[in-house]
């Protein structure tokens, strides 16, 4: 019987490649992967999909899971003039018929199989073993890749019960139409186990000389951070030590106080070592910047502000404070506006006029952050702290004092992955991992003396309102605690109702009965 290959959504990609597109559910394997060229070809697709398949404005493709992250944080205020206010308020994702986690869901899952379709084939197409063997890893880090998203989003931390029920592994080509072949759930530690061995694959068969030419492709670097990432998310210190120091010694590049404020926009910034380029025709994934760019009036959603709070978590001096302030939503009059809102100028578009900018994924600042935690965790309390100081020291900051307890110096990294984090997707996951709560304290909408210059050239100063946290209590009105339901994603409906065998193995969680 021949392997079939399942589209999924990769059509318009095929479309370029001069392949058949009639309407079908599978292809023969044979007419995609003849080369480890056509293979190459494929993973090209596979990541455009990931990236750049929407399914409206609310949900534009992989960047929805760094938008609802942080909308459903502590540091992120959403306006509720558009899109993530119900992210914000834990109405979407904890609901049976949510629309963004059915999304997640679908598009992890499409990741995974379309990952097992380059691995299922790789080693019978023509080319050399060398081309074979990094197109193999890059399909595995792919793979691994979403089982990390899994495994830390659709659980609590490994910790509290590594065989909570989390999401079926697939390893092989399957097609999900076909109910019966629906697999069991595994738990989260076997989740993360799976992530982990696909990275630590992927990390054998990519070779140190890989020369990619574009940032989204994935090199040693890429698999170094991505496993620092998922250890530390695993709770294994000793290996997010490891992986993220021999990641340092080969890039240790920590962006200037010029390149910080460029706009966070441009995958030429030497400290990104994974990043997904855009252009003026294909930026699906730069919808993201319509939602975190609440600078430029062409953005016109200025959905996601910044608790005030959250800005004096950064000391005087420090140039990512700079960046956080008071103003009007862009397009209003000072004259006559009724609100402020604490804005962050970290997000800007490359490009104004056509509204793009490329997408971080992966960066040094995480990784010395990664190892400063596993470090202070392991008791290398000096290593841990020099870390953290190299990162400071580099934004501007105050040092944090040599005096510090090794608990006091966890929470002061874990506050500056805060502030260094901030609306590149990180909130929720630190918040299910460390089995902390979200914290949203009300504010009082004092006035601010606002500058401006009016229309005569005049400069003028209005006392104006300020805005901050809406949403202060979960849905049911109970208040915010850790390791609460309303945190995960949750299996969608559809999965439960069409896997039979998805709770064979761990049960379903007992906070959705």
């Amino acid at each position: 019987m021949k392997t079939k290959i399942y589209l999924f959504a990769l059509l318009p990609f095929f479309a370029a490649c001069d392949l058949d597109t009639s309407p079908t559910t599978s292809v023969d394997s044979g007419s995609v992967f003849h080369s480890t060229d056509d293979s190459e070809m494929v993973l090209e697709g596979v990541w455009n999909y990931l990236m750049d398949a929407n399914s409206g404005d609310r949900n534009p493709s992989f960047a929805t899971i760094q938008l609802t992250d942080d909308c459903m944080g502590s540091d992120v205020v959403e306006t509720n003039r558009y899109g993530y206010n119900t992210r914000y308020d834990f109405t979407d994702i904890y609901g049976r018929t949510n629309s963004a986690g059915s999304l997640v869901w679908q598009l992890l899952y499409a990741g995974v199989n379309n990952a097992n379709n380059v691995i299922d084939n790789i080693d019978d197409a023509t080319g050399s073993q060398a081309n074979r063997d990094r197109i193999k890893g890059q399909a595995l880090a792919l793979r691994g890749y979403m089982y990390l998203i899994l495994a830390s989003h659709y659980s609590f931390a490994i910790d509290k019960d590594p065989d909570a029920v989390n999401a079926p592994i697939y390893t092989k080509t399957t097609d999900f139409a076909t109910a019966s072949e629906g697999q069991a759930a595994s738990s989260v530690s076997e989740v993360y186990a799976q992530a982990i061995s696909d990275l630590e694959q992927a990390l054998s068969l990519i070779p140190a000389n890989y020369n990619r030419p574009a940032k989204y492709k994935i090199n040693q670097q890429v698999v170094l951070g991505l496993l620092a990432r998922a250890t530390l998310y695993a709770r294994q210190w000793q290996k997010a030590a490891d992986y993220s120091d021999r990641l340092l010694s080969q890039n240790a590049y920590l962006m200037s106080e010029d390149e910080w404020k460029s706009g966070f926009n441009s995958v030429n910034n030497n400290e990104w070592v994974w990043g997904h380029p855009q252009t003026a025709d294909q930026h699906g994934y730069s919808q993201l910047l319509n939602y975190l760019n609440t600078t430029d009036l062409a953005s016109t959603y200025f959905s996601i502000m910044v608790d005030p709070y959250f800005r004096e978590l950064y000391n005087d001096g420090d140039y990512r404070r700079d960046q956080i302030y008071w103003s009007p939503t862009p397009g209003q009059d000072p004259a006559t506006t009724t609100l402020l809102w604490m804005r962050n100028e970290k997000f800007r578009y490359a490009d104004t006029s056509a509204k793009y900018g490329d997408g971080v994924l992966l960066r040094i600042g995480e990784v010395y952050l990664i190892s400063a935690e596993a470090k202070a965790r392991l008791g290398q309390t000096a290593d841990a702290l020099n870390r953290l100081n190299t990162l400071r020291a580099a934004r501007g900051a105050d040092l944090a004092d040599a005096s510090l307890s090794e608990g006091d110096l966890l929470e002061e990294i874990c506050v500056e992955r805060r502030k260094e984090l901030w609306g590149e997707g990180f909130s929720l996951v630190d918040i299910i991992r460390l089995q902390k709560s979200v914290v949203r304290k009300d504010w009082p909408g004092t006035n601010f003396d606002f500058a401006y210059t009016d229309a005569n050239g005049v400069q003028q100063v209005r006392s104006i309102p300020t805005a901050g946290h809406r949403i202060l209590k979960f849905p049911d009105g109970s208040d915010f605690t850790a390791n609460s339901k309303y945190y995960l994603y949750r299996i969608p409906d559809t999965e439960e109702s069409a896997n039979s065998h998805l709770y064979e193995n761990h049960p379903r969680l007992s906070i959705y009965n």
